[in-house]
C-alpha cells in the first residue's frame, strides 16, 4: 500500500513509528541526556526521524520519533539501555505508539510532525484558549444558533475526512473509522476509542476523554458537544456511503466517565 496524506497527517500503513518522551535531570558536563540519548540511538542503529528537546531548570525534557520498521525488539533494549545509563537522574520516561501503525505520534498521541502537501513541519495549530474564544464568541453573538453553526462545521469537516479515508484502498469500514479517529488524536483534539462499529447494522460507538471541546466548555453545563458531534455523524455517513444521525449519550460534566457518542 503506498503512503497517503489524510488532512496533512502522513500515514504510511508498512511503517512502524514509535515516540519515547525521556526527562532527566542533568549536571553539564558531566551528563548531557540529549547526548547520551543520541549515544544509545547509534548503539543500537535504531533510525532517529526528529528529536525535540527544552530545558526547565536541571531537568532535560526530550522527545524522539523512531522509525522501528522491522525492528521492534530493539525497543526493549532501547528501554533498558536509557534506564542503566540514565539511572537515578530519570525523572519520567514514557513510549508512546499511536494504536494505528504508520501515524507519527508524541506521548500524548499528538504529533510534532506534520506533512503539509510534501512539506514536512512542525505542528501549527490554534491553542485550546484559542478555541476557547472562538466558541464562547460564537455561543455569545449567536445564542442557539451557535449550536447548529458548529454541528454543521464538524459535519462538513468530518465529511472531508471521511473522503480521504474511502481513497484507501483494501480497508474495511471499521479499520477506515479507526484510522480517522487516530488522526483526530494526532491533530490534538482528544483521545478516542472506537468502543462499537457494527458494519452491517450502521452502528457506531465512539468514546472521547480529554476532547478539546468539552474542555473548553467546561463552565457551560448545558453545553453538548456539537462540533465533534457534528464530526463524527459526517465521518461514519460518508465512510457508511449512507445518512447518519447522532447522539452524545454520555458526557463527562454528567459525570460520566467519558463521552459517548451513538451513530446509526
Amino acid at each position: 500500500m503506498m503512503p497517503v496524506h489524510i488532512n496533512d497527517i502522513y500515514y504510511d500503513p508498512e511503517k512502524q513509528f514509535c515516540g519515547m518522551y525521556i526527562a532527566s535531570k542533568a549536571s553539564m558536563p558531566d551528563f548531557d541526556p540529549t547526548i547520551e540519548l543520541l549515544n544509545i540511538l547509534n548503539k543500537n542503529k535504531v533510525c532517529l526521524l526528529s528529536i525535540s528537546s527544552h530545558r526547565s531548570e536541571d531537568v532535560v525534557h526530550n522527545f524522539i520519533i523512531l522509525d522501528l520498521t522491522d525492528k521492534s525488539k530493539l525497543k526493549e533494549n532501547m528501554i533498558k539501555n536509557i534506564h542503566e545509563i540514565f539511572g537515578s537522574r530519570l525523572v519520567y520516561f514514557e513510549c508512546a505508539e499511536s494504536g494505528v501503525p504508520g501515524l507519527i505520534y508524541n506521548v500524548n498521541g499528538y504529533p510534532v510532525i506534520l506533512n503539509v502537501s510534501g512539506h514536512p513541519m512542525q505542528v501549527a495549530a490554534m491553542t485550546t484558549s484559542g478555541w476557547k474564544n472562538l466558541v464562547i464568541g460564537m455561543i455569545r453573538r449567536y445564542k442557539g444558533d451557535a449550536t447548529l453553526m458548529l454541528w454543521n462545521m464538524g459535519n462538513d469537516f468530518g465529511e472531508a475526512h471521511g473522503k480521504f479515508l474511502l481513497e484507501i484502498k483494501n480497508l474495511s469500514d471499521k479499520n477506515r473509522i479507526m484510522i480517522g479517529l487516530a488522526v483526530l488524536q494526532a491533530l490534538g483534539w482528544g483521545k478516542f476509542d472506537l468502543a462499537e462499529c457494527d458494519e452491517f447494522g450502521k452502528v457506531v460507538v465512539i468514546r472521547a476523554t480529554e476532547n478539546f471541546e468539552e474542555l473548553i466548555t467546561r463552565e457551560l453545563l448545558e453545553y453538548e458537544n456539537r462540533f465533534l458531534l457534528g464530526f463524527f455523524v459526517g465521518l461514519v455517513s460518508r465512510v457508511f456511503d449512507k445518512a447518519c444521525r447522532g447522539t452524545e449519550v454520555k458526557c463527562i460534566k454528567l459525570g460520566d466517565p467519558y463521552c459517548e457518542f451513538l451513530i446509526k
